[in-house]
């Protein structure tokens, strides 16, 4: 039976970096933290009951020790013996693999890193932005767990109902769990946190135990030996007074061939592998790569403390050796940290306030000068002109003015539009009489062309007591050009017109629409409103809410009365769309601060529909889209905003279905069945 002390290093390897004094062998330690000390290998590296405790049957350091005596220790004594140049490959494979997995390191770091990563978790799990992230909770993805959870919960209990069902009921869940996710997150933070913190407890012992099952089950890992035993292997020879340090990892590993930034082993998947590097002696290195190694030797002694977690061993103490022990453990926090920052469950910035548009102005070399045009030419003006060009002269504004052709100050804004061929609605005709930014599609991207009127310019011009609002609503029109600069640059053109459901394209185009005029309300430079324009603001507003409601209400009815599909669908997205871009200015004329509306007039109008939930989750979905703005890879975030249309109708009975990618299906609920809807939204 084998003795207690257990050596995760084996004294057979150890030897090789030491002096022999009479039976035992003195090696020098250098741990990170402490000056170097002098020991018997007897005591390096060693644990007691490391491996396995005391048993009746072969326990696994019997195993290992079986292992060493007739495998291990007479292949390290070969390959110390073996002169430079090439070696038997499948001897170094396996003594690679043996000695790395076996080894403290993996242990060690794997508690360190599993430490880290929940220790991240938890950090996330106290702010509500963070853990939402974390747990995926606005993540539309078929993979997303909360989105596999509320799949699975209403296929076992709503298996009887038809499919299109079923999957408006999950959408509706999760729309649901996201609004309510505030409210949700005091409770399950602080179930989270306690699961966290038992698992950090017990984190030791399950690296233990699976790191024991693993020797238990194989030595030394097939797939680990084939993919090293194709490499070709030699041993190089450090040049006297040279000599190589032992690594608590044992082998180094490289992603290149030339074995620059060098990592354990143990870290590296079989894929990553190009290179491994193991010192066997003081004198020599095990080298292994896919040709011939481009290996700088006299800097290996750095790599090996740089990649050790706790010590290294070394024959002697001299300057060169001391200077690498600096940088003992460098590598594994790296990493680490790596793993860490790829969670990327950081909140969210807030971005620029609202008011800071107007202490930051460019520099006059900085500006991108926008012809201005005016409708009817006799009211061109040079004031009026100048005032424009000082409203543009905000550094947030310049990229979206780079896609503007002209500014058109004009008496009729719909007359101006219609004079270049614009085709306009009573209602489009309504939206855009104040101004507008208008879109057109060009082979790389967009262009725009802002409408603004005369009236708007003169009070700036004159210093009318609206001048404010009216140069707000001047400067939006050029935050709304912004956007769609923003979108054309940041998301590729190919994800913008990849084939997808009718549904998605048109949410996506209301999502452009009110996602510009959010855009437009942030990049006005207005500041923070006083309660006197809160309230006028909210008359606006809750106006706008029941013209909508009623327009929506009206197609429901519509439809029930008609079924003509295609008319109600028709009436009830023009009013969901004129709603959302309402939604999407009030959150940005309150930049952020949406409880502001918790007493207003237009939340009762909200909370009458089971909406009031939903602008809290719409102001943060808008917010964290700006906020991103400029990192920017997809359509992802443009995508769950457009399902924002699904969760507005599920409030009027309005269900919608995708029967075919080309098709919208649309059911209406009775009377009763909204009313239970609107109800179960309010809770």
């Amino acid at each position: 039976m084998a003795g207690r002390k257990q050596h995760f290093i084996p004294q057979a390897l150890q030897r090789g970096f030491g002096v022999a004094k009479g039976k035992k062998t003195q090696v020098y330690v250098f741990k990170k933290g402490q000056e170097p000390y002098h020991s018997s290998t007897e005591g390096v590296a060693a644990q007691r009951d490391f491996y396995s405790g005391p048993s009746d049957e072969q326990s696994l350091d019997d195993k290992i020790t079986t292992y060493e005596s007739m495998v291990l220790s007479p292949a390290i004594v070969a390959l110390r013996e073996a002169p430079a140049g090439p070696v038997d490959s499948q001897v170094a494979a396996a003594v690679v693999v043996h000695l790395s997995i076996r080894s403290g390191f993996v242990r060690g770091s794997f508690s360190a890193i599993a430490s880290e990563m929940l220790d991240y978790f938890s950090g996330a799990m106290k702010s509500n932005e963070t853990a939402r992230a974390l747990l995926e909770v606005d993540s539309l993805k078929s993979e997303s767990a909360l989105v596999k959870l509320i799949e699975e919960e209403i296929l076992s209990q709503f298996g009887t109902i038809p499919e299109s069902g079923r999957n408006a009921l999950a959408k509706l869940v999760h729309f649901r769990a996201r609004e309510k996710f505030p409210q949700m997150f005091p409770g399950l933070a602080a179930m989270f946190l306690q699961m966290l913190s038992m698992l950090l407890e017990k984190i030791p012992e399950m690296v233990v135990s699976g790191h024991s099952k693993a020797l238990d089950r194989d030595m030394a890992p097939a797939l680990r030996v084939e993919r090293l035993k194709a490499m070709d292997w030699q041993i190089v020879v450090a040049e006297s007074p040279a000599h190589f340090v032992l690594p608590d990892c044992l082998a180094v590993g490289a992603r290149t061939s030339d074995f620059q930034e060098m990592v354990p082993y143990s870290l590296l998947s079989d894929d990553e592998l190009a290179g491994v590097v193991m010192p066997i002696c003081s004198s020599k290195v095990l080298v292994g790569c896919f040709g011939n190694p481009e290996i700088d030797v006299a800097s290996l002694n750095r790599s090996f403390a740089q990649c050790s977690l706790d010590f290294f061993i070394s024959s002697q103490v001299d300057a060169q050796t001391a200077e690498a022990a600096q940088f003992l453990g460098r590598t594994v926090s790296k990493y680490v940290d790596s793993l860490v920052k790829e969670q990327a469950f950081d909140a969210p910035d807030r971005g620029i306030s609202d008011g800071e548009l107007s202490e930051t102005k460019s520099q006059p070399q900085d500006l991108v000068k926008v012809p201005i045009k005016f409708e009817p030419t006799s009211r061109k003006s040079g004031k009026a002109q100048a005032t424009v060009r000082n409203l543009m002269n905000f550094p947030e504004l310049q990229a979206g003015l780079q896609i503007v052709e002209a500014i058109v100050i004009t008496d009729n804004v719909v007359h101006s539009l219609r004079e270049r061929g614009v085709t306009l609605n009573d209602y489009t005709a309504q939206t855009v009489k104040l101004g507008t930014c208008h879109v057109t599609e060009i082979p790389d991207g967009v262009s725009c062309q802002l409408f603004v009127t005369t009236q708007a310019v003169n009070m700036v011009t004159k210093g009318h007591q609206l001048a404010r609002a009216a140069a707000a609503l001047i400067r939006h029109q050029a935050g709304r050009a912004t956007y769609y600069a923003t979108v054309a640059s940041k998301i590729p053109k190919e994800i913008l017109q990849r084939p997808r459901p009718l549904l998605e394209i048109i949410g996506l185009r209301t999502a452009h629409l009110f996602c510009s005029h959010y855009f437009g309300g942030r990049l006005s430079g207005i500041g923070r409103i006083s309660d006197e324009e809160f309230s006028a603001t909210d008359d606006f507003y809750s106006q706008a809410l029941a013209s909508c409601f009623q327009g929506i209400g009206n197609a429901r009815l519509h439809f029930i009365q008609s079924r003509d599909v295609d008319a109600a669908l028709l009436l009830a997205l023009g009013h969901v769309e004129q709603m959302l871009c309402a939604t999407a200015n009030a959150c940005a004329t309150t930049g952020g601060e949406v409880e502001r509306w918790k007493a207003s007039k237009s939340i009762e109008a909200l909370q009458a529909v089971g909406l009031g939930d939903w602008i809290e989750l719409f102001d943060l979905d808008l917010g964290r889209f700006f906020d991103s703005r400029e990192s920017l890879v997809g359509d992802s975030d443009l995508v769950l905003l457009g399902s924002h249309i699904e969760r507005v109708l599920w409030s009027f009975g309005i269900v919608l279905s995708i029967p075919a990618p080309e098709q919208i299906w649309m059911e209406v609920l009775g009377d009763e069945q909204l009313k239970s809807t609107r109800l179960m939204l309010l809770a």
